[in-house]
């Protein structure tokens, strides 16, 4: 996957980041040469294992200790109580279960079933070929990233603000083909190591050269 280590190595060089791009596969089987991540822990903090520990792993759900991630990603179903509105509503993120209710069910999801493995690498490291490029950054480099995708299409980028980070910059690049920027949740900004003027970006991969090749273009 060499052609990855000099996207990354681009990204990493132009923009100055401070951790490395997350390369996110979705698969029915695991890749060859990765392990397993042992225990669970939910799914933004897996992003940080990869962008700062440097990790290459595998999971199941069973990996994921957040029912969001797993749902998102189309390796577990929705519990009722959640397609109710019920437990957002009772933790007090809504004011109503409808409201709960509305949000749920605006959230783009990967539909259940066709997703069994959910892989996670470094990009300059990756060793299986990803769907989405997860970028976390401050409002410049972000800003830059939208410039160099619209530098020869002219197109805008997507603001998705609300839905989990699991939902709006892993499932969505994935299911729309668009880059996505989001805000980040309550729930990835208390577990994740992420500085508050810090955002999130995800890239379908198939979008890399291109931004990639930009970025030499331009004057960043």
């Amino acid at each position: 996957m060499q052609k990855y280590v000099g996207f990354s190595d681009t990204l990493k060089r132009s923009l100055r980041f401070e951790s490395s791009p997350i390369a996110i596969s979705f698969s029915t089987e695991a890749p060859k040469g990765v392990k397993q991540m042992k225990g669970e822990m939910r799914l933004c903090q897996m992003l940080d294992k990869v962008r700062f520990d440097g990790e290459i792993f595998y999971t199941t759900s069973d990996n994921h200790q957040c029912d969001g991630g797993s749902g998102s990603c189309g390796m577990k179903e929705m519990r009722e109580s959640v397609k109710t509105g019920e437990f957002l509503s009772k933790m007090g993120l809504f004011g109503s279960k409808r409201a709960a209710r509305r949000f749920i069910n605006s959230n783009p999801r990967i539909e259940y079933g066709t997703v069994r493995i959910v892989s996670f690498s470094p990009l300059e490291k990756v060793l299986f070929e990803p769907d989405v490029v997860v970028l976390i950054c401050n409002a410049k480099q972000g800003m830059i990233i939208a410039e160099a995708f619209a530098y020869e299409s002219g197109k805008r980028t997507l603001g998705m603000t609300g839905p989990p980070i699991c939902s709006s910059i892993v499932a969505a690049p994935f299911l729309t083909g668009e880059v996505v920027y989001s805000l980040g949740d309550h729930g990835a900004r208390n577990y994740m190591k992420i500085k508050d003027e810090e955002v999130f970006i995800g890239i379908p991969a198939e979008l890399l050269p291109c931004i990639t090749e930009n970025l030499g273009k331009m004057k960043v």
